[in-house]
């Protein structure tokens, strides 16, 4: 049972009655979280190969598949991208410390908040940010529509990489601005830039350009020389960068995350704005908070005329203790996903040969070609089929996603939502359990064993 009572008044009454909780979450966690500021020794062991029960909490990766497809239809979800592991302890002792306060007016933001957020990205990622020039944002999405309401008037063009996020062209059609999509080149299975097809994407009614680094759904992390060739077109032709970094945390090893607002050319990150969050790392979507910033006073300017600055309590308290008691957890579970991500791409190898898999840079998220199962369950003729009959478009991709759930119990992404490029292609999250993530591998090689 929650205790009841009144808390402290001198700690509540401190920064709006939020930093006092604050701080208390992040103190109680520091004794068991080992709470880091770099290369602390970890006190404790977090087990990530619990499988955590998401079933019936009306979860977008577990119960919507279920409404879809029926009772009992997946076993594994590998859809949206958030994570099935139990949250930071950190976390959850600063929401119930929260909520012991039995009142939920209106709050007002504490200054340290966007200090922590700083203090974070500083020693993580060696961006210098201003908290001056911060804003916090309920949630990536709101934050991104303004900045392309503040920077595309008459409905000018947003270019983007693709593939990517099947959630930006869901903004593009909230806001009605068409997109101008550049694929990227595959080579040997890996994703590349071509700068001179980029540049030929972007016309006169280009006024922005939508950067995902690390790039979702493909996993690549943008190295510095390419984002800055990136900005340097972007400043010449007049289009301003969204940098979209909210993967920024996870990436596998061997590998740099560059952010956009580090690079050496002061002109080209001007030119930019960094959008962030905690919501991937320490899967706090459900919290909606997020965070822009830029160096560029006019452009902030610009997108606060446009952006209505709501915020949500539980989500900066989650937040904060995030970042001030969470960090060893993330450290762990990176190293984690990363080992998930080896096994994914040995499995495959090994036992899938109607499925092709390269190890991501970054993410959580594995992007297959899926191109022979495609071809061999006849899925292009099945989708025309299905188009008649459903009265709307169904995609091969769409059938080779009904394929794995009506066979292997396994729910992933239709790689037809993240644009051009996205054909013959799936999206499958591995931010589960090991052991659920190799039995959804053994279901799906099960599944296609008698093909």
């Amino acid at each position: 049972m929650v205790e009841r009572g009144p808390v402290n008044r001198r700690r509540f009454l401190r920064d709006a009655g939020l930093t006092a909780l604050f701080s208390a979450g992040a103190s109680a966690a520091a004794p068991a979280q080992g709470r880091t500021t770099g290369a602390a020794a970890r006190t404790t062991r977090y087990d990530f190969d619990e499988i955590y029960n998401r079933f019936g909490t009306d979860s977008s990766k577990y119960d919507r598949p279920i409404r879809l497809f029926g009772k009992d239809s997946v076993e594994v979800g590998m859809g949206i991208a958030d994570m099935d592991f139990r949250a930071a302890p950190a976390i959850t002792r600063a929401l119930e410390e929260r909520c012991r306060h039995e009142n939920w007016g209106y709050m007002d933001m504490p200054p340290s908040f966007a200090e922590t957020i700083a203090a974070w990205h500083k020693r993580r990622h060696g961006m210098a940010l201003d908290p001056a020039r911060m804003e916090i944002a309920v949630g990536m999405h709101p934050a991104l529509m303004a900045a392309m309401r503040a920077f595309n008037p008459g409905g000018g063009k947003v270019l983007m990489l693709t593939p990517i996020y099947n959630g930006f062209y869901s903004d593009l059609r909230r806001l009605s601005l068409p997109p101008a999509e550049c694929p990227l080149r595959l080579v040997d299975g890996r994703y590349t830039i071509d700068f001179d097809e980029f540049e030929r994407h972007i016309g006169p009614d280009t006024h922005t350009f939508l950067l995902c680094n690390p790039h979702n759904p493909t996993g690549n992390v943008w190295s510095a020389d390419d984002l800055l060739r990136l900005g340097q077109i972007c400043l010449r032709r007049r289009v301003v960068v969204l940098a979209d970094e909210v993967h920024c945390d996870f990436v596998t090893q061997g590998h740099t995350f560059t952010p956009f607002s580090t690079l050496p050319d002061r002109a080209v990150v001007d030119n930019s704005i960094t959008f962030n969050s905690a919501s991937k790392s320490f899967s706090l979507a459900a919290h909606k908070i997020s965070w822009f910033s830029s160096t560029n006073a006019d452009y902030m300017a610009r997108i606060r005329s446009q952006h209505y600055a709501e915020r949500n309590t539980l989500g900066i308290v989650a937040q904060r203790a995030a970042y001030e008691g969470g960090e060893d957890w993330l450290n762990q579970c990176v190293q984690y996903i990363d080992g998930t991500h080896a096994l994914v791409d040995e499995f495959i190898t090994a036992k899938i040969p109607l499925i092709k898999h390269v190890k991501p840079q970054g993410t959580y998220l594995c992007w297959l070609d899926v191109s022979p199962l495609a071809d061999r369950i006849g899925a292009r003729a099945k989708a025309e089929e299905a188009s008649r009959s459903e009265k709307r478009t169904v995609t091969p991709e769409d059938i080779v996603e009904r394929f794995l759930v009506n066979r292997a119990r396994v729910y992933v992404y239709a790689g037809s939502g993240f644009g051009l490029g996205g054909a013959n292609r799936v999206r499958m999250n591995i931010a589960s359990s090991r052991k659920l993530v190799e039995r959804a591998l053994t279901n799906i090689a099960h599944a296609l064993d008698n093909l």
